[in-house]
């Protein structure tokens, strides 16, 4: 079963016993009309609800659950989503790919959100974005106030036109510092976004981020990439499908994405608002983010650094990440 369809483990207590009134849940559920599939993860159904929109497009965050939300699942029943055309769900979006378009995917989100609600019994959750998720999860903000406790936009992106030219210039600025000849070849080979070819400039940008540590600041960042080949939810299949449905979702949703910018898409939302920014941060530019936060009209907002990380917060300084969210929790009127 493992190697056909992936599986996820059960709570269990000291003793081996499940644990009661824990939910862990692997399921494929028809939203839009397609196969999609849901990760629901907690040690205790009393808990809040979140809903963490994942990045890319296309980079699923349920291969990361077992590395990265096992002590948050304490606190938190934890929703992962692999969108269409993403993840577990690739073949939802190959299904019909003239619907890979971001108001889709917000259609696509709606559905979750009241399957998720209407299957764990509560009224509203916190929706966490990471990455380009942030855009994601911004827009659904503004769309379904009435369901959202608080937004997380973790990592956030203001446009990815705008993270590229800055994020661009960043790793030219290193390379010459750096004397790094190579690097610079490179970056003239691909052209600056974007790029002679989106898809694999995309692929070399990134890695040359990484390599100048816009990614990954304060840990080696091999553990995350590695650990879609211990991922229990992702059947062997799934493994080798991941990469594919980043560059099918990159293919059908860049040139959208190239054009939208938050500042203009979004400047007010109904629900409190935190964004959890890494200092080093170069892949979504935090220096933007802060910016736009100070722009936005919503009824609370905060940022919260990270001081010690890029692009991923939640792996560079996990036990930061955990006490910031279960202190979101408790924040009075706002919680």
């Amino acid at each position: 079963m493992f190697l056909l369809k992936g599986a996820t483990s059960p709570h269990k207590d000291q003793t081996g016993a499940p644990i009661p009134g824990s939910i862990a849940e692997l399921m494929k559920v028809k939203i839009g009309g397609v196969d999609q599939w849901l990760l629901i993860r907690g040690e205790d159904l009393r808990n809040p609800v979140l809903l963490f929109v994942h990045g890319g497009p296309g980079q699923s965050n349920m291969y990361l659950s077992h590395l990265l939300d096992g002590e948050l699942e304490k606190y938190f029943t934890i929703v992962n989503w692999d969108q269409r055309g993403a993840g577990k769900s690739v073949a939802a979006g190959k299904a019909d790919p003239a619907a890979m378009r971001l108001e889709q995917l917000l259609q696509d989100a709606g559905e979750v959100i009241r399957y998720v609600l209407a299957k764990l019994n509560t009224e509203k959750l916190y929706v966490l974005g990471h990455s380009f998720g942030t855009i994601l999860g911004m827009l659904i903000t503004q769309r379904y106030p009435a369901f959202i406790r608080r937004y997380i936009g973790l990592c956030q992106s203001v446009g990815l036109q705008e993270n590229l030219k800055a994020s661009y210039a960043y790793i030219v600025r290193e390379a010459e510092r750096a004397g790094d000849s190579k690097t610079l070849r490179e970056l003239a080979k691909i052209g600056p976004p974007p790029f002679v070819s989106f898809a694999k400039g995309l692929w070399k940008y990134s890695l040359l981020l990484q390599k100048y540590g816009g990614k990954v600041h304060s840990k080696p960042g091999g553990a995350v990439f590695r650990s879609i080949w211990t991922a229990p939810e992702y059947s062997l299949a799934d493994r080798f499908r991941y990469i594919q449905g980043v560059m099918f979702s990159v293919k059908h949703l860049y040139r959208e994405l190239l054009a939208h910018d938050l500042q203009k898409a979004v400047q007010k939302v109904e629900v409190p608002v935190s964004f959890f920014l890494g200092t080093y941060d170069q892949a979504t530019p935090s220096h933007q983010a802060a910016e736009y936060l100070k722009l936005l009209d919503a009824p609370h907002k905060e940022l919260v650094w990270f001081e010690q990380s890029a692009h991923l917060p939640q792996f560079e300084e996990p036990q930061k990440y955990v006490q910031e969210l279960v202190r979101l929790r408790g924040i009075g009127n706002y919680s």
